[in-house]
This record gives structure tokens, sequence and C-alpha cells, in this order.
């Protein structure tokens, strides 16, 4: 078993579109040599392939697939697990945690309260019992449910004995939403 505090996840990687050719893959495999120097020997990411609309119909988010991380070599694990998503009418995620921290009042409640209300919901009671009922009410009139398949999975091996653990890469995912397709053409 490999210790998780020798692994890190790749939570977001953005490059600037005036990025050469090539330069997520260079980018990807100098930080991995860097993860190495600090004994790093698994790194996990995820690419979220589910396309995004506001309410209004405009794309916000095209999805992808993970093809940088398929021109890494990444090891396709397969899916993550499939959920439902709330989005927000400006197809942005309201999020578990969120509501969660609004149910239970924790840190940041009153900043998940505000994306609701900043789409027409009422000011969020200060009753903590009347809380529940208010963001019942606020994510069905203001958010709209969609189906996730799951986000697809990538690990990499920065070590030979890590390596031999992994299983075997599942066939990369190739794009069959013709959305998806439109952005892998571009």
């Amino acid at each position: 078993a490999i210790p998780a505090r020798n692994t890190v996840e790749l939570g977001r990687f953005v490059l600037l579109d005036s990025v050469p050719g090539n330069g997520e893959t260079w980018f990807l495999a100098r930080a991995f040599e860097l993860l190495k120097t600090h004994s790093i020997v698994g790194v996990v990411s995820f690419s979220d392939p589910q396309p995004r609309r506001t309410a209004h119909g405009d794309i916000v988010h095209l999805g992808h697939l993970g093809r940088i991380y398929q021109a890494h070599n990444g090891t396709y694990l397969g899916r993550g697990t499939p959920r439902t998503l709330r989005l927000l009418p400006d197809g942005r995620v309201f999020s578990d945690r969120a509501a969660q921290k609004i149910r239970a009042g924790e840190r940041g409640w009153k900043y998940a309260a505000a994306q609701l209300e900043e789409f027409g919901a009422a000011p969020i009671p200060s009753d903590p019992d009347a809380r529940h009922q208010w963001l019942a009410n606020a994510m069905n009139l203001f958010t709209t449910r969609i189906r996730h398949r799951g986000n697809h999975k990538y690990g990499w091996a920065l070590d030979k004995r890590v390596r031999q653990q992994l299983p075997a890469s599942l066939p990369f995912p190739k794009a069959l939403d013709p959305l998806v397709s439109y952005q892998m053409a571009a």
C-alpha cells in the first residue's frame, strides 16, 4: 500500500491559451520532477467531462476528457463517484458542502447563503431552525439538478515500486458528445 502522505492530488491545471504547444505536458513533467525531490511517489487528477450552461443556455464549461493527462501517459483509472449537481442560474455549481454549511451554521454559511440570495432568494433567516426550510426553498427555486456520471480519474506513479502497484490503464475516454467533440477540434 502507498502511504497517503506520499501522494498528492493535482486539483486544478490551467495554463493561458498563449502557452505554446506541448506546454502542458512540459509543465507536468517539471512539476513531477519537483514532487519526486519531496518524496512524493504518486499523483492523481480528475477531469470533469460534464458540460454546464447558464439558465439562458450559454455555455460556461465545455467539459474536458483530460487530454493533457492522456498525453502525459496518465493511467486512466475510470470514473469517480456519480452524483447529482445543483447548478446556479449562472452555471456555477452550488456545492453540497455549501448547503451543509448553511444547515449547520458552520463558518462560511453566510457566504454560501449569499450565492443563493444573489439570484433572488429572500434574506436568510437568523433562526437556525428556519434555515433548513429556507435552504430547501431557495435550492428548489434557484438551482437546477443535473446528473453527473463522475469525473475521469488519472494517476501517475513517480516511483518504480509504486508503478508496479498501479493497475493497467483502462482505455482513454474519447469524445462522444458533439459539444465535447467541438472543444477537442478547436
